[in-house]
């Protein structure tokens, strides 16, 4: 049992070169240490996620002579250039990985996906919900951080392991709160029971 926790954490963790694998109820986590991996190796290849993929624009080459090719033909186009061909790369690359970060009991849910931006907003939307979920989220965090209390009876070390996942929650739904404001509110629940 201890071995399975063990790969099981490793394996959402990932790796210098292995890609964390998506746990269902972890998104966030792995939405972060994904990104942070992707960044890793490279910032294009984290621009693949926050863009859509390169696309080379390929235009006809000029020629001397008239561009009509014998048997009607289309005239010759020039070939990607170095810099769309390392941008096609790091497109590659980076839908490789995302692809190889989700555990085979999703894979299903991306596996018509054409690119890497694709999946991404995929299991975005699968794992955060819509714009109302998100919003529902963020109130009841917020309504959870402005009333925390600290339990009589509960050490101080697990009131602020409770406080600090109230602030983690907070964080997630989008509102990064000071290291002031947060003290000051774990204070005043401290001086509520």
């Amino acid at each position: 049992m201890a071995q399975s926790l063990s790969l099981n954490v490793s394996n959402s963790v990932g790796g210098s070169n292995r890609s964390p694998i998506l746990v269902s109820n972890e998104y966030h986590h792995w939405s972060q240490r994904m990104e942070r991996y992707l960044r890793r190796l490279g910032r294009d290849v984290w621009r693949s996620i926050e863009e859509r993929p390169h696309v080379p624009v390929l235009t006809p080459v000029q020629t001397d002579g008239p561009t009509t090719r014998l048997g009607g033909g289309q005239p010759d186009l020039n070939h990607p250039t170095k810099y769309d061909l390392n941008k096609m790369e790091n497109d590659a690359i980076a839908f490789y990985e995302i692809s190889c970060g989700v555990a085979p009991d999703n894979f299903d849910i991306i596996i018509n996906c054409k690119s890497t931006k694709e999946i991404w907003d995929v299991l975005k939307n699968l794992y955060e919900g819509s714009e109302q979920a998100q919003d529902k989220k963020f109130a009841t965090a917020l309504n959870e951080f402005n009333n925390f209390i600290a339990h009589s009876g509960v050490s101080l070390e697990d009131s602020f392991k409770r406080f600090n996942l109230i602030v983690t929650k907070l964080s997630n739904a989008g509102t990064i709160c000071s290291n002031h404001e947060t003290n000051l509110q774990f204070l005043n629940g401290l001086g509520r029971h």
